[in-house]
């Protein structure tokens, strides 16, 4: 089931709308964030990779578009990220499986055309990096923004040697997490719109909740990352 991507002259304009008002509700976010922080003076910035905060969590997409074919199933996220450059570097890896339904509207060709046949469920992983930024992490209440990108690897469930049996496809999204401390750990709630580079468009506005650990970073690792 081959998906083409969209020329990149296209890319600016396919963004849609849930897209757009997450990144203006990010960027509202952060301001404030930001506006807090400062009337704060809470801590200096933290040296780069002196950190790294780990985060496991489960989501659920509750606004989708271009795959109407297929229910996803619940995701398991894990989160990577450290301070630099002023905010914080992060790494994402997630699963997710997706159910095809039988005899379902499937993708619109570029022909106009429909399929209605039975659609093979589907397993992606999602592997991204990104930037962001982040008020004070000794606060009671954090708050990170930012964007993501990265490629989605799609394993459909077909025989063995069926062309386009496995995909891969750049994606890019924001962000905005909010998190609580409770004691050592810090539970959060993130929203996430993701674009998936492929026409018809895919496009995922998806909502995830978790646990994130902070520790020390080992000697060894900010030695690889510098």
């Amino acid at each position: 089931m081959p998906i083409t991507r969209p020329p990149r002259s296209s890319l600016a304009r396919s963004l849609s709308r849930p897209v757009r008002k997450v990144v203006l509700t990010i960027l509202t976010l952060i301001l404030m964030a930001s506006a807090t922080d400062s009337r704060a003076q809470t801590a200096p910035r933290e040296e780069a990779f002196s950190t790294l905060r780990l985060g496991l969590g489960s989501g659920a997409v509750f606004r989708q578009r271009g795959m109407q074919g297929w229910t996803p199933g619940v995701e398991t996220r894990l989160t990577v990220d450290t301070p630099y450059a002023g905010g914080r570097l992060r790494f994402d890896g997630a699963y997710r499986a997706w159910t095809g339904d039988d005899a379902a509207t499937g993708i619109t060709g570029r022909d106009g055309t429909v399929s209605t046949a039975d659609l093979p469920d589907v397993r992606t992983v999602d592997v991204l990096a990104g930037w962001g930024l982040s008020n004070a992490t000794n606060a009671p209440i954090s708050l990170d923004g930012g964007l993501l990108l990265g490629n989605r690897f799609m394993l459909f469930d077909l025989p063995t040697g069926t062309p386009a049996r496995f995909e891969s496809e750049m994606l890019v999204g924001p962000w905005v997490r909010v998190g609580r401390a409770i004691g050592p750990m810090r539970v959060f709630a993130e929203a996430r719109a993701l674009r998936v580079l492929t026409r018809p468009r895919w496009e995922t506005v998806g909502l995830t909740g978790g646990i994130a650990l902070e520790a020390d970073s080992p000697r060894w690792i900010r030695w690889v990352l510098r």
